[in-house]
């Protein structure tokens, strides 16, 4: 979606037009920025970089993946959310921006702007006692706060920055405060100049609340993904106890309602292709251990993602299947153990010595590459079951202590 150039370019464009900003806050250094960019600007590059995004147009707009682009993004909002304010003296609407900003980039971006440059300029205008401008800032903030207090947000980027506009309330509110404090004692006891009455709301409120209506419908559509995930992991982890037990029959037609209800949480997926990360995503690694079991011991061999086809896996939910898929091999080669089946034994052995040393040699992710210390427990105990075994057929039958001669010395 964004590959690395495309940070190359961002980057010293925000960066000049944050300086830019911070040493001469004017609103003539941004008569061209919302209209007809040129082709050196940072909302020229945001533009062209989002749309080409396979995520840009989601019925719900909500972050998109990966997640450095997002970041970026929000940076260009509270930039852009700072020059407008210099501009017009309100809050930008998400109709000002580049199109494919997600509301969550929006907010994130409008968020930080409230929570750190707002209250820097407001220092910077109390200096000049400029108490009107102090004020635009206040009644934005306020309108902000007010319409954000509406909002449910999950625990997120999102929620974790909305919690620090009170502090910019408060912020804007002592500054005001000790202005009208030292006016009075430098002009004795003249009354402090009237209000101003308010003419116009200082955000988009309207905009506001097509989001917010946006943020509910979408988590009405993650609260029922996450239910029916829960029946495609239910299904599949139940398979492969059945599996284990050697009901074949029953886990095949878990395994087709797998397929059944997890394609029809594929069509909610290809329109809001964001929630499939999490319960969805588990169950889909579940469901392709569970396959990946089937596959192995129907067949004697791992299978592969083009025999996915009934439902579509991705290479993580496939990665992770395959790391988990060791301690189902595991737990065979045991029962094969107690059968003194040397040749069982060994064959699991091989199974998750292939696994293991295929994932070794690629750069997994940190979910992944938590998965891979279990897998190599699996190998060194199926290793010490195969020892113990050998020692046991040389000792003609019977059983025999190991717990002094395991691997390394240590007893199982």
């Amino acid at each position: 979606i964004a590959p690395g150039h495309v940070y190359r370019d961002l980057n010293p464009l925000l960066l000049s037009l944050k300086n830019t900003l911070e040493r001469s806050p004017s609103a003539t250094a941004f008569t061209d920025h919302f209209t007809s960019p040129p082709p050196s600007t940072a909302a020229s590059v945001i533009s062209a970089v989002l749309s080409s995004s396979p995520s840009t147009s989601p019925a719900v707009k909500v972050s998109r993946s990966p997640y450095p682009l997002t970041y970026k993004v929000e940076d260009y909002v509270q930039l852009a959310a700072y020059a407008y304010f210099l501009q017009h003296g309100t809050l930008v609407p998400k109709a000002e921006l580049p199109g494919g900003v997600t509301d969550e980039e929006y907010l994130g971006g409008v968020i930080s702007f409230s929570n750190n440059d707002l209250p820097r300029y407001v220092v910077g205008r109390a200096i000049e006692r400029d108490e009107e401008s102090i004020g635009c800032c206040k009644d934005l903030v306020n309108e902000l706060f007010e319409e954000l207090s509406e909002f449910d947000f999950r625990n997120g980027p999102v929620r974790r920055k909305f919690d620090g506009v009170k502090y910019a309330v408060r912020k804007i509110e002592n500054v005001l405060y000790e202005l009208s404090v030292t006016d009075r004692a430098s002009s004795g006891s003249e009354e402090p100049s009237p209000k101003k009455q308010k003419t116009a709301s200082a955000v988009d409120k309207e905009g506001l609340v097509q989001i917010k209506g946006r943020f509910e419908a979408y988590d009405l559509t993650r609260e029922d993904v996450i239910k029916r995930s829960r029946e495609v992991q239910k299904a599949a982890k139940n398979s492969i106890f059945a599996m284990h037990r050697g009901n074949m029959k029953q886990a095949d037609d878990l395994l087709e309602t797998c397929v059944r209800v997890g394609n029809e949480i594929m069509k909610v997926i290809d329109v809001e292709p964001t929630l499939r990360q999490g319960a969805f995503s588990n169950s889909l690694e579940e469901y392709a251990e569970a396959l990946l079991f089937k596959t192995w011991l129907t067949e004697g061999k791992v299978a592969c993602m083009e025999d996915f086809a009934e439902l579509a896996v991705n290479e993580d939910e496939f990665l992770g299947g395959l790391c988990d898929l060791s301690g189902e091999v595991g737990r065979v080669a045991v029962l094969k153990g107690t059968k003194r089946d040397r040749e069982g034994v060994q064959g699991c052995l091989d199974t998750n010595l292939s696994v293991l040393y295929a994932l070794e040699g690629l750069h997994l992710p940190g979910k992944l590459n938590k998965k891979m210390d279990p897998l190599r427990g699996s190998v060194k105990k199926l290793e010490n079951v195969l020892y113990e075994l050998s020692l046991i057929q040389a000792k003609g039958g019977g059983t025999v202590n190991t717990d002094s001669t395991t691997m390394n010395g240590e007893g199982e």
